[in-house]
Order: structure tokens, then sequence, then C-alpha cells
């Protein structure tokens, strides 16, 4: 057996290994105004899609951002985010997506489960036995929703108007 046949299986491994960058599926649970973090590492170069499900209690929106986390200067991988996509858990029907994951921010939501699909590269330096990194921050922010029960301050300022009229209607009917 020549060398060359021996070392053939060893690259088509190496190979593979170094094209694609493994994915992560996470849950977030639920999400509160105190924002809750996530993220990943890569030891290998390639196209990732990461999941990231999560509910929220109340109506509103989800807002975050995202960050490049590779600390090392000359031989740490490069993770680049390219999109944010949120579906709705129960259909996977896309509900948004976002083309600038540094800062996002997704509006108009439900109270329910959804999924954020994170999507980027990872390239650098092969040879060496570096990581790459990403990590981001998620809250929920609650819509705020008028009381259709008035104030009792409210109450009282109707009722003291109320009372004049009265007292003026009074007043007139006696002379």
């Amino acid at each position: 057996m020549s060398f060359s046949t021996r070392i053939a299986p060893v690259a088509i491994a190496l190979a593979a290994l170094v094209s694609q960058a493994y994915a992560k599926t996470q849950d977030l649970g639920l999400l509160t105004d105190t924002g809750t973090t996530f993220g990943n590492s890569f030891s290998s170069n390639g196209g990732f899609t990461d999941y990231y499900t999560f509910s929220i209690g109340n109506p509103g929106s989800v807002t975050g951002t995202t960050a490049d986390t590779s600390y090392v200067l000359f031989f740490a991988k490069d993770v680049t985010l390219s999109s944010l996509v949120l579906t709705s858990g129960s259909t996977s029907t896309v509900i948004a997506q976002d083309a600038t994951p540094n800062s996002f921010t997704f509006s108009g939501l439900t109270a329910g489960s959804y999924t954020l699909a994170v999507k980027g590269t990872v390239s650098g330096d092969w040879l060496l036995p570096t990581v790459g990194s990403y990590s981001g921050t998620i809250k929920a922010v609650s819509s705020s929703v008028a009381s259709a029960a008035p104030e009792p301050a409210d109450l009282a300022l109707t009722f003291v108007g109320l009372a004049g009229v009265g007292l003026m209607v009074r007043r007139r009917a006696a002379r």
C-alpha cells in the first residue's frame, strides 16, 4: 500500500471536519425583561444555523444584541453572523428576519413560543487549534395596555364635577 493511498482517507476526513461548523439547539425558557444570554463556540470553519427556542408571557416585543467574542488576536476564528430569523413555535411560520444581527428587535409579538435561528459562518486559521465564538443577549419587552377600568382618582373627579353641576342647578331653581 503506497503512502498516497494511506493519506487520502485522512485528508478527506480532515476536509469534511474543517468544512462544517457545528450547530446548536438550546431552549432559553421564558424570557423576561432582565435578559437571557445565548451563544456558541466553534473549532472548525464553515456555515452554521443555531436554533434558540423561547417563550414570552405577555404581548410585546423581543430585543437583543449579538457580538463576536473571539478574543485571541491573530489566531482566532472569525464568526460572522449573517441573519436572524424568528419563527412561530407552533407553526414554524417565519414572522420576521433581520439582516443586521448585531442589534435586533422583533415587535408585535403575541404571548407564546418562538424559535430564533442564528445564521452565520466561521472562518480563520484551520491549521492551529483555535476557537471562534459569539454570544448574545435577548429580552422580552411587554407592551403596556391601558386599563379598561377607570382609576379611583378619575372617579373622584367625576363625582366632584357632578356634585358641582347639581349645586348650580339647585341654586338656579331656588331663585
